[in-house]
């Protein structure tokens, strides 16, 4: 009787949502939006059904069936994979990009997005996307361990099909808090977390399944290999950036105040208060220094504040630089950040990178403030270093042995 009242009540609601005075066009709408909803529910029992055996019979097809030279990477709505793709391409590697759907995502370039907003069961779209594009690569490049669903059932179908799965942690969904805190007790990123330990936590099932299904797995930097001990570091590609608009323009300092760019949408992993609380202490005994906090805003105006400064911070209590510390060397400005003994390479002792800790950061501004000939000399290997610390062509190289694909 209650099952009765409750779907009565359903009929009454969506009858009274349909717009229109004329009683026949109503009518017309209502038993379509009906007909709609039971084919729906239909198709859905259907896919429960039916597609376990379809996704048998197409497993066996497929295998061994890819485009050769394909590599899909999955990732959120976001930039990085986007140009991890073109760069690919310019090495005659077939890769395409499938972004997560976010719509509130600033990020608008990408090969395919999914879901669609079609109204179809979801279940239904997951599948007809999967054997219509997914299926068809030879290599899945997941980002922060996502896959096109949720649950994960096409895992253990790429695997029967031969697909080769690189799983490539970017952030904080491998990172474990209390680890963190217990191995880094001083200085790391989950103390001022600007996510409350969210991301860590609500990742564990997906990390869960990468762990299980991944061919071989990759880090953005060495330190979250604390969490992530098997997996491989492979450094950011650099930034496609117009080097010729945005490169560093020299200013005459005595025309003018010391600038700092810190620029930073995580103020709390970032370790902002800190280094906010360093360069009052320096002002506080009369350094005029131009601080530009930049939060939230478009990367335009990042690379035209970044282009004028003399300096930029960041990354100060993670252990190793990340992507906007990459951005400012590239464009000729030096970068203060903190590296990790046990990461320190010659190479990077020799470039244009600034490093520093929290505690030190005070004290290494003020001797680049009263050193301009040391940081000009800074300055002149700021872009030469990072071009090769972080080379294409050997990036390149590296990422297609990861891949399993030949390389010429």
């Amino acid at each position: 009787m209650n099952l009765l009242k409750a779907l009565l009540s359903r009929i009454k609601n969506v009858w009274n949502r349909i717009p229109g005075k004329s009683l026949s066009r109503r009518l017309i709408s209502f038993l379509y939006h009906l007909f709609k909803r039971a084919f729906l529910i239909f198709l859905d029992f259907s896919t429960s059904f039916f597609l376990p055996i379809i996704n048998s019979i197409l497993t066996r097809y497929m295998k061994g069936r890819a485009i050769p030279k394909s590599v899909l990477h999955i990732s959120h709505t976001v930039h990085i994979p986007y140009y991890m793709t073109r760069i690919l391409r310019r090495h005659g590697i077939q890769a395409d990009y499938l972004a997560l759907r976010d719509d509130n995502a600033a990020w608008n370039q990408f090969d395919f997005i999914f879901p669609s907003r079609n109204g179809i069961s979801l279940r239904f779209e997951e599948f007809l996307f999967f054997w219509r594009v997914v299926a068809k690569y030879e290599v899945i490049h997941s980002h922060f361990g996502l896959m096109l669903s949720r649950s994960g059932w096409e895992l253990p179908i790429l695997k029967r099909m031969g697909r080769r799965i690189i799983i490539h942690y970017r952030g904080c969904e491998a990172r474990n808090q209390d680890l963190n805190m217990k191995l880094h007790p001083r200085d790391n990123i989950c103390q001022e977390c600007d996510y409350n330990g969210m991301i860590c936590r609500a990742s564990v099932n997906r990390v869960a399944l990468a762990q299980k299904y991944g061919d071989e797995f990759l880090v953005t930097t060495p330190d979250m290999k604390d969490f992530m001990p098997n997996a491989r570091h492979f450094p950011f590609f650099l930034p496609e950036i117009d080097y010729e608009k945005y490169k560093a323009v020299e200013i005459p300092l005595s025309s003018r105040p010391f600038k700092i760019v810190h620029a930073t949408n995580h103020p709390g992993i970032e370790g902002t208060r800190h280094i906010q609380a360093a360069v009052d202490a320096l002002k506080a005994k009369g350094y005029d220094i131009d601080f530009v906090f930049l939060k939230g805003v478009r990367p335009e105006r990042i690379l035209e504040e970044i282009r004028t400064a003399d300096l930029t911070i960041g990354k100060m209590k993670m252990g190793y630089y990340a992507n906007a510390q990459i951005e400012s060397m590239f464009l000729g400005v030096p970068a203060v950040t903190h590296v990790r003994p046990e990461f320190m390479t010659s190479e990077l002792e020799k470039s244009g990178f600034i490093f520093s800790s929290i505690p030190e950061l005070e004290s290494t501004l003020e001797y680049y403030i009263l050193n301009p000939t040391e940081l000009d000399r800074k300055r002149a290997s700021a872009r030469s270093s990072i071009l090769q610390l972080h080379d294409e062509d050997h990036l390149v190289y590296t990422l297609l042995e990861i891949y399993g694909l030949k390389v010429a």
